[in-house]
C-alpha cells in the first residue's frame, strides 16, 4: 500500500488530496464531504488537480499565503471551461462556500467555510 492509500468518501482516496511535493495531506471532513455530494450531483467523476499544499509548493505555485489550501478546506477541479458555470451552480448546492472558475485553466476551485 501506498503513502495515503485509503478510501476517505466512497469515491475518494486521501492521495488524490495530498501535496503532490512532499505528500502531506490536512483534510478537513467538511471539505471530504462536499467533495461526496457533488460528485453525486455530477454524477461523473471528479479529478482534483490541487488539494492540501505544503508552505513551499503553496509559494512556487503563487498560491495566498493564507490560502484554504493549506488548511485542507480548498481544492481545484479540472472542468473544461464550457461546464464551469453549471458546475460553480452544482458546488454551491453541495454546499461549497466559495467558487472561483479558471475557464483559461481549466478547472474551478472550491472552498468550504472556515467555521
Amino acid at each position: 500500500m501506498r503513502l495515503n492509500d485509503f478510501q476517505i468518501t466512497p469515491n475518494f482516496n486521501l492521495r488524490e488530496f495530498q501535496c503532490p511535493c512532499c505528500h502531506a495531506v490536512v483534510l478537513h471532513r467538511r471539505l471530504a464531504a462536499a467533495m461526496q455530494r457533488l460528485r453525486g450531483l455530477c454524477a461523473c467523476p471528479l479529478v482534483v488537480t490541487s488539494g492540501y499544499r505544503c508552505a513551499p509548493h503553496n509559494a512556487a505555485v503563487g498560491g495566498a499565503a493564507n490560502s484554504f489550501h493549506r488548511r485542507g478546506l480548498a481544492a481545484d477541479v479540472a472542468v473544461p471551461a464550457g461546464s464551469q458555470s453549471l458546475f460553480r451552480e452544482m458546488a454551491k448546492e453541495a454546499g461549497f462556500a466559495r467558487t472561483i472558475a479558471y475557464p483559461e485553466r481549466s478547472f474551478v476551485h472550491l472552498e468550504v467555510s472556515d467555521e
